[in-house]
């Protein structure tokens, strides 16, 4: 499938250039393009252009999601999802249940609060989904959606009006963006942080007001809800920036700049502070303490940057241990060595270009030389390949979401390469126009191309059909008329990134309880505490996994080739065969 659309973009590469020898450049120039440039400018006004790209942003999202249903599937979804849960009740977080030790799952604490790790931006906009349709992934579309269109709004500051639009629409049909949307991890709440604050700076710099330095001021604030590290490197590049103009410009008095840049930027910066303080002192019992940090020092041994010292943790949970131990370890031991360290680092710089600069979007890099040349275009392009470089080869651990802060910089850096390319010429004809209207719809057609590959491929993404069978077991014992607590009992070569053990943020409350298997007397304990449930097991490693009846001599099963009596098998049965 990869090689036949690789051969199909070469032949419409071929035939586009091939059009700009044979059709006549009046034909195209007059035909095509200006009617095209009529209908941009049409819709290239500032407000009209962000409210487009919205709606194009949330219909696409909503469209794409009815054909293929967003199950969580990876760790970090569920650690988000219970964030939505406990913020949907009107929570920051939840207490410690008094049978915790059978709930420990990925990415989330139990102590001194039971709470997802993450911080609380992403949390924020699935709990809006959650409470407004009882979907929260309709959260993540209107992240997704609110980020595109911010983008558009940025750029409005950065690249003429119809130049902005087009931005506009790169970032809201870009589908790296668009699968965003189709999960619950998220990316673009932290993108919605960028536009704003690198929109506002723009603004700001050209003149100065108060309404500018608090949306600047906003961009931040979500920033650090989100993706707090790379956020603030953002933060502290545009800060650069700030200080150099006020210290340079001439233009306005020092005390225009108090009143309207330092003094809301001040009174944003005490909120960013307050909010956070808050958060901790409710989660960790301390104003200084991040959830993120209790997790790492309850469960991690893995350093986040390669340069730091892996530390003793005493993870009780063999499941969670072996993830750590191993796989997590494993990643930061191998990058301590040259071969494997570079190994890695173009493991990452692939998925990073692979995920973002989509054919043919790296046509537009190429011109890279000739942005620079602009004083915009050389800070854009420096900020993102610093805080990059400081990701790809400082990080131990790497996602292209990781960069969300500086994605609308991305995007602009693009839009100046196609601006770029339209002023070019080849043999004494400008086929820049049409250079540039072609490979738009080469863009347009990859796009749609890898979304119709994701909604009609049951393997993609990675662990989905994991993912939707353990939906569906939870559908059908919603149907049953008693509440459910099942047990999950792992083998000992079990792959850790299969996940099953995730509760509610209201765990009592909860019409499905699942739980570690632990020593014989905990089990009874869990047991009598859930009395009014069915109780069941399931063995994750059964080549075909089954729903049973919890009774104490099934914890003996060994094989998956053991079945129980037809009186003891639930009515309740689904299979699937793990990979």
């Amino acid at each position: 499938m990869k090689t036949t659309l690789i051969l199909l973009t070469c032949y419409v590469l071929a035939a586009l250039l091939l059009l700009t020898r044979v059709v006549p450049n009046r034909f195209v120039r007059f035909k095509i393009l200006n009617r095209f440039r009529r209908v941009f400018q049409t819709f290239s006004s500032p407000v009209t252009s962000v409210i487009t790209v919205f709606l194009l942003s949330f219909l696409l999202s909503a469209c794409i999601s009815s054909f293929k249903k967003p199950i969580p599937r990876i760790h970090d979804e569920f650690s988000y999802l219970l964030a939505a849960d406990t913020i949907s009740q009107g929570r920051l977080t939840n207490p410690t249940h008094p049978f915790w030790k059978h709930f420990e799952s990925f990415h989330i604490i139990h102590q001194p609060t039971y709470a997802s790790k993450y911080p609380v931006g992403q949390g924020l906009f699935l709990a809006l989904g959650q409470v407004l349709t009882g979907r929260p992934i309709v959260g993540a579309w209107l992240s997704v959606a609110l980020a595109c269109a911010a983008i558009c709004w940025m750029l409005h500051a950065w690249v003429p009006p119809r130049w902005a639009f087009a931005g506009g629409l790169l970032s809201a049909l870009h589908p790296i963006i668009l699968l965003w949307g189709q999960n619950y991890w998220g990316g673009a709440v932290a993108m919605l942080g960028g536009a704003l604050l690198f929109g506002a700076l723009r603004r700001l710099i050209k003149h100065p007001h108060s309404g500018t330095a608090l949306i600047l001021g906003t961009g931040i604030l979500i920033l650090s809800v989100s993706r707090p590290f790379e956020g603030f490197l953002a933060a502290v590049s545009a800060a650069v920036i700030l200080v150099i103009w006020m210290i340079k410009q001439t233009e306005f008095s020092k005390m225009v700049l108090v009143r309207f840049v330092l003094f809301p930027l001040g009174f944003t910066s005490l909120c960013i502070v307050g909010i956070i303080a808050f958060y901790n002192d409710q989660v960790t019992g301390s104003i200084f303490r991040f959830p993120y940090q209790v997790h790492e020092e309850t469960y991690s041994q893995t350093p986040l940057f390669l340069w730091g010292t892996p530390r003793d943790a005493n993870v009780a949970n063999p499941h969670l241990r072996k993830f750590q131990s191993e796989w997590s370890y494993e990643m930061y031991q191998r990058q301590q060595e040259l071969s494997g360290y570079w190994d890695t680092v173009s493991i990452k710089i692939s998925r990073l270009l692979g995920n973002l600069i989509v054919f043919p979007l790296g046509v537009f890099l190429l011109i890279i030389p000739w942005i620079v040349k602009e004083r915009w275009g050389c800070i854009a392009v420096t900020i993102v390949l610093l805080i990059s470089f400081i990701d790809l080869f400082g990080a131990t651990f790497f996602q292209p979401h990781y960069l969300a802060p500086v994605i609308p910089l991305v995007f602009f850096i693009l839009i100046q390469g196609a601006r770029q390319w339209r002023v070019a010429w080849w043999q004494d004809r400008n086929q820049g126009p049409v250079l540039v209207f072609g490979l738009g719809l080469i863009f347009v057609a990859m796009s749609f191309t890898k979304i119709w590959l994701f909604t009609s491929t049951p393997e993609l993404p990675a662990q989905y059909p994991i993912a939707l069978q353990r939906s569906e077991l939870i559908e059908q014992l919603k149907q049953n008329q008693k509440k459910d607590l099942v047990f999950v009992k792992y083998s000992d070569d079990h792959d850790p990134h299969f996940e099953w053990i995730y509760n509610r943020a209201n765990i009592d409350d909860a019409e499905v309880v699942w739980a570690h298997v632990l020593d014989e007397e905990s089990n009874k304990k869990l047991r009598e505490y859930f009395s009014d449930r069915q109780v069941w097991i399931i063995n994750a490693d059964d080549k075909q996994v089954k729903l049973k009846p919890f009774l104490q001599n099934s914890l003996d099963t060994k094989s998956s080739e053991t079945r129980p009596k037809d009186s003891e098998s639930s009515t309740f049965e689904t299979t699937h065969n793990q990979r």
